[in-house]
C-alpha cells in the first residue's frame, strides 16, 4: 500500500482550501449592500418570476410579525422568492441571520441598507416613501410589481402565493 507524500506546502494549501470552502456558502448566506439602483437591480434580476421584497428594521415590531408570517407561509411554497431587505443601515451580518432565522427564513436573499443617508435610498424605491414599515412588494410572474404598506394579512398572502405558485412552470 502507497503512503500520499505530501509536502508541508501542499498539505498547508490542502487544510486553507477545505476550511475556505467549509465557510463557503450558499448565495442566500451572503448580505449584499443595498445602495441607489439595487431595487432596480433586483427587479431586473427577477423578471418574470413570482418574488416578495420586504423592507423591515430590527426594531419594527410590525416587520418582526410579518418576518414570522413569511416563515409559517412561505414553506409551502418553495419556489417563491423572498427578498429581504433591512433599512438599519450597515446592521451586522450576524444580528441580521440571527433575526431572519429566528423567523424560519434562513435561505433568503438578505440585503442591508448601505447608505448613511436612508433617504436617499427611500426616494430611489418609491418617491413618496419616508420609511414607512413594514414595506411589502408583491412581483408576479407577469412582472406586475403591488406595493403594501402594513402587515400583510395571512389570507390576502397565501391567496398571492397560490396564485403564483400556480403560474411558475418548471
Amino acid at each position: 500500500m502507497r503512503l500520499l507524500n505530501f509536502n508541508p506546502f501542499k498539505l498547508s494549501l490542502l487544510i486553507c482550501t477545505l476550511v475556505i470552502a467549509s465557510h463557503c456558502s450558499a448565495d442566500e448566506t451572503k448580505i449584499r449592500a443595498f445602495i441607489k439602483g439595487s431595487f432596480q437591480d433586483i427587479q431586473l434580476a427577477n423578471q418574470d418570476t413570482p418574488y416578495i421584497v420586504t423592507f423591515w428594521s430590527e426594531n419594527c415590531a410590525f416587520c418582526m410579525k410579518e418576518l414570522a408570517l413569511f416563515g409559517k407561509v412561505l414553506k409551502q411554497h418553495p419556489k417563491i422568492k423572498l427578498i429581504s431587505i433591512t433599512t438599519d443601515p450597515f446592521l451586522e451580518a450576524k444580528k441580521i441571520h440571527q433575526i431572519l432565522a429566528s423567523k424560519n427564513l434562513v435561505d433568503v436573499q438578505k440585503w442591508v441598507f448601505a447608505d448613511d443617508h436612508v433617504e436617499r435610498l427611500y426616494f430611489d424605491i418609491a418617491r413618496g416613501w419616508r420609511g414607512e414599515l413594514p414595506l411589502t412588494y408583491f412581483a408576479g410572474g407577469d412582472n406586475k410589481i403591488v406595493k403594501h404598506l402594513g402587515v400583510i394579512n395571512e389570507k390576502e398572502l397565501v391567496d398571492w402565493l397560490t396564485l403564483q405558485s400556480g403560474s411558475i412552470v418548471k
